[in-house]
């Protein structure tokens, strides 16, 4: 099942399925600190927003460069993510998102691959997080 989709205009990666907790999505409160005129600060609600957590491992050398540069994407301009909320079985929701944090995959090991008669060894890699974060409120 797709848990999450970074849908940047030069790479559409739709992520592998977390397991043991490694995806969690809630919504957090976004609110600005103002201060009045009399010197009091008041919080001013301005709605909701999606804060997502997932956390993987286990990535080809290509899936880890195109993931790389996605999340490089979403740190300096928002990228469009379909998720899947706590209260949907199976929809994804798509909305504007940043990313707020992510870890650079670390090499795991290599995995023996037969290639025209060849044995060629391809490095895997793993520990991967990512944060992110809705740029408007949805509700």
């Amino acid at each position: 099942m797709t848990q999450l989709i970074l849908d940047t205009s030069q790479y559409n990666i739709s992520l592998p399925e977390s397991r043991k907790g490694g995806y969690a999505v809630e919504r957090q409160p976004l609110s600005v600190d103002v201060e009045m005129i009399t010197g009091r600060m008041v919080r001013e609600l301005r709605g909701s927003v999606w804060v997502i957590g997932y956390q993987y491992g286990y990535f080809t050398d290509a899936e880890k460069n195109n993931l790389i540069a996605a999340c490089r994407k979403g740190q300096g301009q928002p990228i469009r993510c379909g998720f899947l909320p706590p209260d949907s079985a199976s929809a994804l929701t798509y909305s504007n998102f940043l990313v707020t944090s992510f870890t650079y995959p670390t090499f795991m090991w290599s995995k023996k691959v037969m290639d025209n008669g060849e044995v060629t060894f391809v490095p895997m890699w793993g520990n991967f997080s990512l944060e992110l974060r809705e740029v408007e409120p949805s509700d």
